[in-house]
């Protein structure tokens, strides 16, 4: 048994949450800024941002406090990020009675209404618990009678049992910051690694303070990521030290919307803390740092991971019914995966060990990731095909610091199979996910496969070619006005995120969809073939193209033709993602009008990026009375090194150089 200590009365010498901004305290003056002094045209702007996280011993063992205050400004309402208007802050729970408690929750609307500063306050009754998962809650509030100039303010205290680690404390945000600050503070025993990433290197300050206290020394189960409990038998007066450390940034622009980039947050300028190791005076110090290979081995000894695997007869009637008449180890495979993902549903729960068991999720037919991908890993080992577990975080967990190596950022499992000496990633959480074809939520960056010969990295790719076949069949006017129908054919990788967009809410789906284009649009559509195709369509009839005199002047990939791109940096150190190798098809059928004929057309163009990392190919012609234009777009690769951003850049810049050319008919 460890001893421990557990606060029971502290004189502290005061810590106080810096703030140079203080929540409600604004003058007339503040309403005076109208546009953003970073972007000028931004929709809002955060003033000030601080942040205070601090580890602490309490009455009940070890706990985490943190204090945060936002300040905004809105210029222009109808453009601020749901973000800014809506606050949804997190309140985390474990399988037992431990979880976050709200000590606080202010926030405020403020408006310069006739030369006084008006306030509404978000009332108790306009706070809503949101139930994300089953480890998860969100207190979410909007901001009520928000106007062009309304300056809005928020702050919270939580006391947290989870020590473990910290919120990650994002310095930039989805509009232009002023100044933002974080305060991390940690008594002497405990050690915490730090995790900053971003383009961004904050001012940092390093300070140490003192704490005296008084505390009961003995016996307990000592600090976990809960905390502790305390069983002693005297009581100690101590000065402990603290460690503070300050960051600071100022006058960060928003992150622009980059194009392939599956989680905007992994670019953000951010620090977040992990517990490396806790040091009891007079006992061993307890390591939580640890290497892949430990981690890899603890997992596979650990009831609800590994030892899964072992034995599970009752799946053998099952595999060998799915499997009987199949020939080849594929076909196996596939059996296996098909009855897998069909069967048992996912209950959209994350997280490297099982929540039920596979036994009970087969039974059952429904689990969190672990109970389906660990019995899928279980019934290819029944047919004598090498599969192992693969760890993972997912895209919106974030990147995993591949440095410092920690399970607190593992939250997914899938399996790795090797076949007939071809190597497959396969999860069976989504019905529509095929072999070598994951959820985008899989997709970053690297894994960990965990075997017998122990762990190692593995690339997350996609390897399935994906294809998006557009195709618009068109009647033009001599007034410059077009009818006609689009089309778009979509498989794979596309078939399966716009399913799953689909089943979550079609009408949203619709919506996003069709947004995009700024004329009216009919008879929308989508059809799905159940063999991993899927057709949206819909028809136009208001679509103009220029008319100069005797001529008609347009480009003939019409609405769809590229005319921008979202690479709006010089570099970036962040992978080029795609998601899946792509083969982008747009097919063009314009009617020419009666009395016209072609005066110029554009020019064929074909081009592709250093070492065949995408290909491009555009041609138009004429043809019985019709312009035929065809381009396709290849980019065989779900994932690009940073390093290829720039030839990125030029390549879709010549693409849209070349749909940019025009077709010029004359009057006969």
């Amino acid at each position: 048994m460890r001893t421990f200590f557990t606060i029971v009365l502290s004189t502290i010498t005061t810590i106080s949450f810096a703030q140079e901004v203080k929540f409600g305290k604004l003058s007339k003056q503040d309403f005076n800024k109208t546009e953003s002094t970073i972007q000028k045209d931004a929709p809002a702007e955060v003033l000030y941002a601080d942040g205070n996280y601090k580890i602490s011993f309490s009455a009940t063992g070890v706990e985490q406090t943190k204090k945060v205050f936002y300040r905004y400004i809105v210029f222009d309402k109808d453009r601020t990020p749901d973000d800014v208007l809506t606050i949804s802050i997190p309140i985390y729970k474990s399988s037992g009675s431990d979880q976050d408690k709200v000590l606080t929750l202010k926030a405020v609307t403020y408006n310069l209404e006739n030369g006084k500063i008006v306030e509404q306050k978000v009332e108790r009754k306009d706070i809503f618990l949101e139930k994300a998962h089953r480890f998860l809650d969100k207190q979410t509030f909007t901001f009520p009678n928000v106007k062009n100039g309304s300056i809005l303010e928020y702050t919270y205290e939580i006391s947290s049992p989870f020590i473990n680690q910290t919120d990650t404390w994002y310095f930039q945000q989805s509009i232009p910051v002023i100044k933002s600050n974080l305060t991390f503070e940690s008594q002497e025993f405990f050690n915490y690694q730090q995790d900053l990433r971003g383009g961004f290197a904050p001012k940092m300050k390093k300070d140490l303070k003192s704490e005296n206290i008084t505390y009961i020394s003995g016996s307990s189960r000592g600090v976990s990521s809960f905390g502790g409990a305390a069983y002693g038998s005297s009581i100690n007066n101590d000065k402990l030290n603290i460690n503070s450390l300050s960051y600071s940034l100022e006058n960060l622009t928003s992150l622009s919307r980059e194009a392939y980039v599956l989680n905007h947050r992994n670019m953000l300028a951010s620090v977040q803390f992990e517990l490396a190791s806790y040091h009891s005076p007079g006992q061993p110090i307890n390591n939580y740092s640890t290497t892949w290979d430990k981690i890899g081995k603890d997992l596979m000894e650990h009831s609800d991971f590994g030892k899964q695997l072992n034995g599970n007869a009752f799946l053998d009637e099952t595999v060998k019914g799915i499997t009987a008449n199949k020939t080849t180890n594929l076909d196996k495979a596939q059996a296996i995966f098909d009855y897998v993902k069909t069967n048992i549903t996912w209950n959209d729960y994350s997280g490297e060990y099982t929540d039920k068991g596979i036994r009970k999720a087969f039974n059952e037919k429904s689990g969190n990731v672990a109970d389906i991908n660990l019995m899928l890993i279980s019934m290819l080992r029944k047919v004598g095909i090498e599969t192992n577990p693969i760890i993972l975080s997912t895209v919106s967990n974030g990147l995993i610091n591949y440095a410092f190596p920690s399970r607190t950022k593992i939250n997914y499992v899938i399996a790795g199979a090797t076949i007939d000496g071809n190597f497959y990633l396969i999860d069976a959480t989504d019905k529509n996910a095929q072999l070598n074809l994951l959820p985008i939520r899989d997709i970053n960056d690297r894994g960990f496969m965990i075997s017998e010969k122990g762990i190692k990295e593995v690339l997350l790719r996609n390897s399935v070619m994906t294809s998006d076949k557009k195709s618009i069949t068109a009647d033009l006017k001599a007034d410059g006005s077009l009818t006609g129908v689009y089309s778009s054919i979509r498989d794979n990788y596309f078939y399966m995120s716009d399913k799953s967009e689909i089943a979550n809410d079609p009408k949203a789906f619709e919506k996003e969809y069709i947004e995009d284009y700024n004329f009216e649009i009919a008879d929308f559509k989508t059809q799905d073939n159940s063999k991993d195709l899927i057709r949206h369509q819909f028809k136009f009839s208001d679509v103009k193209v220029d008319v100069a005199g005797n001529k008609i002047i347009f480009s003939p990939f019409l609405f769809i033709a590229n005319t921008k791109h979202s690479l709006n940096l010089d570099q970036r150190n962040y992978n080029i993602e795609f998601g899946a190798p792509i083969t982008n098809t747009n097919t063009i059928k314009i009617k020419i009008p009666e009395g016209y004929k072609v005066e110029s057309m554009p020019k064929e163009k074909n081009f592709t990026m250093p070492d065949q990392a995408a290909g491009y190919a555009y041609n138009v012609i004429e043809r019985d009375g019709f312009i035929i234009a065809q381009a396709q777009k290849v980019t065989p690769y779900s994932v690009l090194p940073a390093n290829y951003y720039k030839p990125l850049k030029e390549f879709l810049e010549n693409i849209i150089s070349t749909e940019g050319q025009q077709v010029v008919l004359v009057k006969q």
